[in-house]
């Protein structure tokens, strides 16, 4: 990781220098040791400042909606979940092309920054990173500590697709060969095991914690439309009331809203404050697309339409 920390500060400086790109969308050191940040560079000498470490777990895809109108190329950090998100954007036309340099880093699991910060000093600064397959090792300014892999890996990475971004102009490391997880559904099929009751139940506990702060929605790629119809209600406070039943249509409403286009990034998952499982509604969404439709998760290959987006003589019309 160290290497590829090297690779990407030496890239991004010369992308700069040479003009082909004005800005540099990657990580940077957090206010605590286990957590990171985006970092905007303009400069060549501020690429000293980019880190690639198991904590860089945003997905930095969704600040080119920020940058769409942005003179000049902005080039972007990405992992293999996040580059789906990158296509989805192309795919939406919500970003250009030639106005995005794609910098792939291939990712084998990241740490879960919770994980992280039960062993580590809020006050270090980590150095350097590695894994060996058993831990991760976090080289900090005041010692090393080693993570054991298989509790401290992020949910969402015991069921990655791609290790090794599916776009890249530029990429910082040697590719990893994708391993499909022997059960990636396990989750979605235990709660569809459950009676109607059962799940009303389980959704009902989760919706009644949302406090409509609506950081899903602001950090989704998938979610670019210039005005929310959740930002429509006037006044607005009243759309925020703590109801569970509004709640439950905005969840709802979202997930069908993003059908097709979510690219299982987790990033929902790890925003929401109250720790709402939203990862798993989208991804039982996602489950029935592919039993129906026989397609790859969204985002995996740029000249495919988006499911719900396109027509084929062979799509299911049971319904007909």
């Amino acid at each position: 990781m160290k290497a590829i920390q090297e690779r990407l500060r030496t890239t991004a400086q010369q992308l700069l220098e040479s003009g082909q790109v004005n800005l540099v969308i990657g990580y940077g050191p957090g206010s605590e040791a286990g957590r990171v940040i985006p970092l905007f560079i303009s400069k060549p000498e501020e690429a000293s400042r980019l880190v690639w470490n198991p904590l860089c777990v945003n997905n930095l895809a969704k600040y080119l909606t920020d940058y769409r109108n942005h003179p000049g190329k902005v080039a972007v950090v990405v992992k293999g979940c996040d580059s789906r998100a990158v296509v989805r954007l192309l795919q939406d036309q919500q970003i250009q092309r030639e106005q995005v340099v794609v910098l792939g880093i291939p990712c084998s699991g990241l740490v879960n920054p919770a994980a992280a910060a039960t062993q580590l000093d809020p006050a270090a600064r980590i150095v350097s990173a590695g894994e060996d397959g058993q831990a991760f090792h976090l080289e900090t300014d005041r010692g090393t500590v080693n993570l054991n892999r298989e509790e401290s890996l992020l949910a969402k990475c015991r069921e990655c697709e791609n290790h090794t971004p599916v776009l890249a102009d530029i990429m910082l490391g040697e590719g990893i060969a994708d391993e499909a997880p022997a059960d990636p559904f396990k989750a979605v099929k235990a709660l569809e095991e459950l009676p109607v009751a059962g799940k009303s139940a389980f959704w009902d506990r989760q919706f009644s914690r949302c406090l409509r702060c609506y950081a899903c929605r602001n950090v989704c790629p998938a979610c670019t439309c210039r005005e929310c119809i959740f930002d429509q209600a006037e006044p607005c406070w009243v759309a925020k009331a703590n109801n569970l039943s509004e709640n439950t249509a905005f969840h709802l409403i979202r997930a069908f809203h993003v059908a097709g286009r979510c690219v299982d990034c987790g990033e929902c998952d790890r925003v929401c404050p109250v720790d709402i499982p939203l990862r798993l509604l989208n991804r039982k969404i996602l489950k029935d697309i592919k039993d129906l439709f026989h397609v790859p998760t969204p985002g995996t290959i740029l000249e495919e339409l988006p499911v719900l987006g396109a027509f084929s003589p062979a799509d299911p019309d049971e319904f007909m």
